[in-house]
């Protein structure tokens, strides 16, 4: 019988070590497949591209990695928040997640902490551990380029003239927050829909953004028809829009993490499949 607190870190951790050593076969074919699709992807990207001389002393394959690196993070990082709770898609799996003892709080923020935060280091390391291989078998294919050099990620934001995915901070806060709140939806997503999160919510999200768009096209053209152009910024900054969509995202993910906590909370009550 464990004490009736909220959170207690040694509890916490025993908890996250429980969630991945359990499915430490599942997690590890998923990181396999995770650097082998990097992998397959540089390397057959580099076969077109290193077949031709570059002049350059930069890799030219760099602009095409960041972006990559950008697709991964957004896609994986969706699919990762969609199993967040898997577990409870079978009544023995959920029996014993609700029976775990440990509060209802770090048994969703072991959850989360494990596909949300753990999920960025183990993309980070495949992505390095899949560019050091397209390096090392171009290297030894092609050794008079001495320009194949692994990807310099610092290169995703900057002003400067190489390629960068963000030309400045503001951008790059957008980036990140807008990545942390699509995420987010698929969290709650996996708390609604335990079974085929990710297609229902991805299915979910896209008939709402089509019912908005559709509905603010149409507000848009039976207001603003025929007076001409219509500024919906004003005079507002770059800096100032970049900054409200910062604030923006940032709040709508605490708001879709906080829902989330009390779904998975109503599943210790009733399961609403």
């Amino acid at each position: 019988m464990i004490k009736d607190t909220f959170f207690s870190l040694p509890r916490f951790v025993n908890l996250c070590r429980k969630e991945m050593v359990e499915s430490w076969k599942t997690n590890l074919l998923r990181i396999v497949l995770l650097y082998g699709l990097m992998a397959v992807i540089m390397l057959w990207n580099g076969y077109f591209e290193y077949k031709w001389d570059h002049s350059s002393s930069s890799d030219p394959m760099w602009t095409f990695l960041l972006g990559l690196f950008a697709w991964f993070l957004w896609g994986g990082g969706c699919l990762s928040a969609s199993f967040t709770m898997e577990k409870l898609k079978t009544k023995t799996s959920r029996i014993s997640v609700l029976m775990t003892p440990a509060t209802p709080f770090e048994k969703f923020f072991a959850r989360w902490f494990v596909f949300t935060v753990v999920f960025l280091v183990v993309l980070l390391i495949t992505y390095k551990m899949a560019d050091y291989t397209r390096v090392v078998v171009y290297s030894l294919a092609y050794p008079g380029k001495s320009f194949i050099t692994p990807v310099d990620l610092s290169h995703m934001v900057g002003d400067s003239d190489f390629y960068t995915l963000c030309d400045n901070n503001w951008q790059f806060g957008a980036f990140v927050t807008g990545y942390f709140f699509v995420q987010s939806l698929f969290v709650l997503g996996s708390t609604i829909w335990p079974k085929n999160s990710f297609l229902k919510t991805f299915a979910a999200c896209a008939l709402i953004v089509v019912v908005y768009t559709s509905v603010g096209a149409f507000l848009g053209k039976m207001f603003f028809q025929g007076k001409g152009y219509y500024n919906l910024w004003g005079d507002w900054t770059e800096e100032n829009i970049f900054c409200l969509l910062i604030i923006g995202c940032t709040l709508f993910t605490i708001v879709n993490w906080t829902i989330a906590y009390f779904r998975f909370k109503e599943s210790e009550i009733i399961n609403r499949m």
